[in-house]
This record gives C-alpha cells, sequence and structure tokens, in this order.
C-alpha cells in the first residue's frame, strides 16, 4: 500500500474558490453570523460551485444564508494568505480558501438565517462584538478603507 493511501482522512487538504459580502443596511449597520465553524461572528461566505461566475456565486450564497438579495457596490479584496484563509472542519478536512470579498448592500428581503449561522445580527461597523473570527476581523477593517482599489493578500 502506497504512503499516500495510508494517510488518514484528517490530513486530507483542499484548495477552494470562495465569495464573501460584507453587507451593509440602509442605516450603514453590517450583517454578520456566528458561525458554527470556528463559533466566531463572520460575514456571510461560501464557496464557488462548479460552472458557476464569482457574481453568481456570491448572489447565491447570499440567498441560501440571508434570504436577501443585495447589490454589489465594490471588489473589496482578493484574500489567498494562509495564515486566515485555511479552515479545519471538525471532520478533519483542511480547506484553503481563496476568495473574493465584496462590498454589497441590501436590495431586498427579509432576513432569514440558515443552519450555516447559530446567530445572525446586524452591527455598527463601531460596535462590532469581540468574538469575530481572524479573518472576519480581516475583512471588515478592509470593507471600512475607502480605497478603491481592492487589496490582494
Amino acid at each position: 500500500m502506497s504512503k499516500a493511501s495510508e494517510e488518514p482522512q484528517a490530513s486530507k487538504f483542499e484548495i477552494r474558490p470562495g465569495v464573501a459580502a460584507v453587507i451593509y443596511d440602509a442605516a450603514g449597520r453590517v450583517l454578520l453570523h456566528r458561525r458554527r465553524v470556528g463559533d466566531g461572528w463572520a460575514p456571510i461566505s461560501g464557496h464557488i460551485e462548479p460552472g458557476e461566475s464569482l457574481i453568481t456565486a456570491l448572489h447565491r450564497e447570499v440567498s441560501e444564508e440571508t434570504g436577501l438579495a443585495v447589490r454589489i457596490e465594490r471588489l473589496v479584496s482578493l484574500n489567498s494568505e494562509p495564515a486566515f484563509q485555511i479552515v479545519v472542519y471538525p471532520d478533519g478536512r483542511r480547506v484553503h480558501f481563496v476568495t473574493a470579498l465584496f462590498a454589497c448592500r441590501v436590495t431586498a428581503g427579509d432576513l432569514q438565517g440558515s443552519d450555516e449561522g447559530s446567530a445572525w445580527d446586524w452591527f455598527s461597523p463601531d460596535a462590532l462584538p469581540r468574538d469575530l473570527l481572524p479573518y472576519a476581523r480581516i475583512w471588515l477593517a478592509d470593507a471600512a478603507k475607502d480605497g478603491s482599489d481592492p487589496i490582494v493578500r
């Protein structure tokens, strides 16, 4: 038996394209959810499915996770930094996401959280929860900047 076939499932490592949305409401508040993976607050995010564009995936993820429709205002950043883009799931899978982060505004819908989060809430950008996930701190700080050029990490 080869060494590769002897490795446990926990060592499986994937690289996946992802999308994320820092969603603002009319009052300028940010929508966050408490993620089940990592047990901290973060913006809505997910992976791109085969055959999807970034934009299609973003709208699908936002709709699936929140029930909201959004207008994309700008591309905030492209993130691949392993220090905060590797997610370890309870089953041992490790996924390195390369994520496009967009700033968005709600255009329609009523917030209906999905099973990907245990809580959902709107926060003032100057009163964010303390228990943000590490990548969420970076994403939210990037989205708060007034730059028109996307950040690449």
